[in-house]
């Protein structure tokens, strides 16, 4: 029997206005239908400029359609409250991005506790976790480093193990490799695909060909419509 999705984008458009006037408007993605399973590894790829951003920050409730609904395990969150829309994206969505976006001023165990801090977690139980998670990603004797202190590689690493924080259902990563060398980025790689054995659902940004590859399915955009729908 198929399984509800976990999120699923029906019919979605958006739109952004822009100008002085906000008179002109760029069409970021048209008619948009696309469903994600559970536990499913999903690559969106496709030139700059395509929508594959737009479509991520969508899936995980940075942003609402201008036409169109998205669906996050059944429910309709096109409406929702921007305090319901944050409670879905802390406690169910993890995100990665490729300019990692750490707090300079937290060591990486205070980037990791960010999310569970917000989710009300307490403070031992956050910090057992956040140390967990270090080491899970290979820098349990980094976790009182500072970003600066880290490389590129390592902070993308703290990025991970702060999106996993929360056990959250959707794990969406835009070009978590992108500024990463090919040796570190397979790195970035495989903790991804780890998270998705474990049942994490994994949708990643990418044009990075080894990433698709891990993928089960690619999804191709062009000009904001889905140009190719395959599964790997």
């Amino acid at each position: 029997m198929r399984t509800e999705p976990i999120v699923e984008l029906q019919r979605v458009w958006k739109i952004y206005r822009m100008g002085r006037w906000r008179r002109i408007e760029v069409e970021a993605l048209r008619g948009v239908d696309l469903a994600v399973e559970r536990g499913e590894f999903l690559a969106v790829m496709g030139p700059s400029g395509s929508g594959k951003s737009t479509l991520l920050h969508l899936m995980g409730c940075l942003d609402r359609p201008t036409k169109g609904r998205v669906l996050f395990e059944g429910q309709d969150v096109t409406r929702l409250r921007p305090s319901a829309l944050a409670r879905i994206r802390n406690r169910r969505v993890g995100f990665v991005f490729q300019s990692f976006n750490l707090f300079p001023a937290l060591t990486a165990l205070g980037n990791v506790e960010l999310p569970m801090i917000f989710a009300g977690m307490p403070r031992a139980e956050r910090i057992y976790r956040a140390q967990e998670l270090l080491s899970r990603v290979g820098l349990g004797e980094r976790a009182k480093h500072l970003p600066s202190e880290l490389s590129g590689g390592e902070q993308q690493r703290v990025a991970i193990a702060r999106a996993l924080a929360n056990s959250p259902d959707l794990l969406l990563a835009d070009e978590p490799t992108g500024n990463l060398d090919t040796e570190t980025g397979r790195g970035v790689l495989s903790l991804l695909s780890e998270a998705n054995r474990e049942g994490v659902t994994v949708a990643v940004v990418t044009h990075d060909p080894e990433v698709a590859e891990a993928a089960g399915r690619k999804l191709g955009l062009r000009d904001g419509r889905i140009a190719g729908n395959n599964d790997a």
